[in-house]
């Protein structure tokens, strides 16, 4: 079967060279864990996931560049100058310290999975298989290595509190992470017993997100950060087969996420106010277009729900990623137009996915086209025309 798609669209072919190609990248890396940071959670039990509020610096050390710069509230407290408490908030400058938690570590751990199934998949590589199993049993099995399945002490933010609803942005690609698990899963060498020690640790995970208190606080968010938690909690209860919570967080979203986060015209508010506000804009229509595609396997579609505003957010922002027009919102950090100049992410290539998505639900060329004016990105080569069928040819 897998030979079969290659076969019947060579164009194909360069797109499964570099899915190979970063799945043998990371076949050099890892396992992660949550256990070799070195510092100690509040609860005391290493296994907890710890992460710092990234855009939060000392109070006596400010960004060295704070131009533009929000505070979003009042200091707690008077400034403390010799430990730098509590903390302020610099939105949009991130803390080097950030590094220093368990946040790399996480992403790091999602991306390989993600390379190693695709790879699979595309190349019967068991290899990819044996790796992606020991990933997984070090950062989710052993009980000695494994994450406890809460995020209680991420986003935390010295001199002022222990951990933040806002850290379950942290694992928002965990759904893509479970689908590469899904492939993987495919090769007899994948233990059963993963399969069902992955099961119960999303169960308990998603227990977590919708009942702790962090977890309620981020599904009430209004910005990004709800689209995402929906995303999140949605693709984690398929996967475990709870399809009532999946399809209430899909029947809910019209009116809870898509009528009140974007305007008729397309604009998305919240994320206009950010100091690097085309950033979160583009990373909150990644979301929703997610949030759309999550949706496929509910009863409630979302691609045209609500007038079709998730399609209005893109058609908003193409004239920008198109370069017909100069962004009117505050950015502080560049959003760069050539993708191959720096190795900095936040540039129009970002848009690929949702242009992929875009043109293939809703049949319009206009996205297909665009795809391949993305300066510095391969539209020949990229491992998301493996991701997502391309109808649009």
């Amino acid at each position: 079967m897998k030979q079969k798609v290659i076969d019947k669209d060579p164009t194909l072919l360069p797109s499964v060279a570099l899915a190979d190609s970063k799945a043998k990248a990371a076949l050099m890396k890892g396992p992660w864990t949550v256990m070799s940071k070195p510092f100690i959670p509040p609860s005391g039990d290493k296994h907890d996931y710890m992460s710092l509020d990234k855009y939060y610096w000392p109070c006596n050390k400010p960004p060295p560049a704070t131009l533009g710069s929000k505070r979003v509230a009042a200091p707690p407290g008077p400034c403390n100058e010799t430990t730098g408490l509590p903390y302020l908030r610099h939105d949009g400058y991130t803390n080097p310290q950030f590094h220093l938690y368990d946040h790399d570590g996480l992403i790091n751990m999602t991306e390989a999975i993600i390379s190693l199934g695709v790879g699979y998949y595309f190349t019967d590589n068991e290899d990819y298989v044996a790796h992606g199993v020991k990933i997984l049993q070090t950062y989710f099995i052993d009980s000695a290595t494994r994450m406890n399945p809460n995020l209680n002490f991420g986003h935390f933010i010295p001199g002022v509190i222990n951990g933040s609803h806002g850290a379950i942005i942290d694992s928002h690609i965990f759904p893509e992470m479970l689908d590469s698990v899904a492939l993987l899963s495919l090769s007899d060498n994948f233990p059963k017993s993963l399969t069902s020690g992955l099961k119960s640790w999303f169960k308990d995970f998603l227990t977590w997100l919708r009942n702790s208190p962090l977890g309620k606080k981020e599904e009430a968010a209004k910005n990004n950060h709800g689209v995402w938690y929906d995303v999140q909690a949605g693709f984690i209860a398929l996967h475990v087969d709870s399809n009532t919570i999946a399809n209430k967080i899909a029947e809910q979203a019209p009116e809870r996420r898509i009528g009140v986060q974007i305007r008729t015209d397309g604009e998305l508010p919240e994320e206009q106010a950010r100091t690097n506000s085309w950033s979160y804009s583009e990373f909150c229509l990644d979301a929703f277009f997610h949030l759309a595609t999550f949706s496929t396997w509910t009863p409630t579609p979302l691609w045209t729900s609500v007038d079709s505003r998730i399609r209005a957010a893109l058609d908003y922002q193409l004239p920008f990623i198109e370069q017909k027009k100069k962004w009117p919102y505050q950015q502080i950090l560049p959003f760069l137009h050539n993708c191959s100049l720096t190795a900095i992410t936040q540039c129009v290539g970002s848009y690929y996915d949702v242009l992929r998505m875009a043109a293939n639900v809703y049949q319009d060329k206009t996205y297909e086209d665009q795809i391949c004016h993305l300066n510095g990105v391969s539209c020949k080569a990229n491992v998301l025309n493996l991701l997502y069928e391309q109808k649009m040819k």
